[in-house]
């Protein structure tokens, strides 16, 4: 009888394709996925990804049974669009992808905060699709909430984030969530709303939220396999301590805790989402279990806390495009899932 022909994963990052690899290398955070993989009987196929191999890229991918991509949406002026293409194509072509991008577009974009925004996990949340929209409505309901919080439709890093507080004589205080030193600035706000017309390049819109107070006090990022949760880990605002929290805080540049998923202080965080939130959002995006990414993360604020004293949480991104540092759980998921789904597909 024939050996049964081993199944082929590609792991796909960004990086310089004149340095091609055999392996993926030991002291990448991907290697751990690597090992995973192979345990459980995968051939890993490395792949260096640049915009100029993009055809050869994608005639490799065609000969692979799934695909693992880890490419940020916007790094160094570049997007997504050329690989994204790709994994569409060898998508439809019969390819398995961790996570297309068709469902990154619905669940990892910041429209999703607008969109779930009657999930348990939202708050007063705006969509403006039109910078005209924006110019007409923004003012009001700034002046009205006193601090808004606005971020681009797509982005990592804090890039495209802005804290906004309304000041006297149509002035507005401005902080990046790129400073990570804390400093703002002040401007009048039309002549900040004008600067936003570049969000609304392309398919490009911006979304606006009340600002969460408690933000100094860091936030809680959830890491899901499917619709389980895979682990956690706790971020601190930088120069925290309990009861002294720096009033400046809102990049959150601080180094995660990991913590594993049945980690006590998150039990009641971990049955909301498992339970409530997640399949209703399935619902909300029209998305079945068998299409959610392998790997993604929810990042949640502390909202106010119940009349108990127990905290509530609010959605501040979902992240499912290009996941680390990740838990130590992380990689044995990823493997059986992908496992799992290949087996069905045979």
């Amino acid at each position: 009888m024939a050996t049964p022909q081993k199944r082929k994963m590609a792991i796909v990052w960004r990086g310089d394709p004149a340095k091609p690899v055999a392996r993926v290398p030991e002291n990448s955070r991907l290697h751990p996925v690597a090992l995973a993989l192979e345990t459980r009987g995968f051939v890993v196929e490395p792949m260096v990804y640049s915009e100029s191999v993009s055809g050869a890229v994608r005639e490799r991918l065609l000969a692979c049974d799934g695909v693992l991509a880890w490419v940020d949406p916007l790094d160094a002026g570049r997007d997504r669009s050329d690989l994204d293409a790709i994994l569409r194509h060898v998508a439809a072509s019969g390819v398995w992808v961790g996570s297309h991008p068709d469902v990154i577009l619905r669940m990892g974009t910041k429209e999703v905060l607008y969109r779930t925004r009657d999930v348990g996990w939202g708050a007063d949340t705006h969509l403006y699709e039109t910078f005209e929209e924006f110019r007409r409505a923004f003012p009001e309901r700034l002046r009205a909430s006193g601090t808004r919080v606005l971020k681009r439709y797509r982005g990592n890093g804090g890039q495209g984030v802005w804290k906004v507080t309304s000041l006297q004589d149509e002035l507005v205080s401005l902080q990046q969530a790129t400073d990570r030193d804390g400093s703002t600035s002040q401007a009048a706000l039309a002549e900040f709303i004008a600067g936003c017309e570049a969000y609304f390049a392309g398919e490009g819109r911006l979304i606006d939220q009340p600002f969460q107070p408690r933000i100094v006090e860091g936030m809680v990022r959830c890491y899901l396999c499917a619709d389980e949760v895979i682990g956690f880990a706790r971020q601190f605002a930088p120069g925290y301590t309990e009861g002294t929290p720096n009033p400046k805080t809102f990049g959150l540049p601080a180094a995660k805790t990991m913590f594993p998923p049945n980690e006590t202080q998150f039990a009641r965080l971990r049955q909301n989402l498992e339970r409530e939130w997640i399949p209703t959002m399935m619902t909300t995006l029209a998305l079945e279990r068998a299409r959610l990414p392998v790997l993604w993360d929810a990042d949640f604020l502390f909202g106010p806390k119940t009349a108990d004293g127990e905290d509530t949480y609010v959605l501040c991104e979902i992240n499912a495009s290009c996941i680390t540092p990740f838990p130590p759980e992380a990689p044995a998921k990823i493997a059986d899932h992908a496992a799992r789904v290949l087996a069905m597909r045979r």
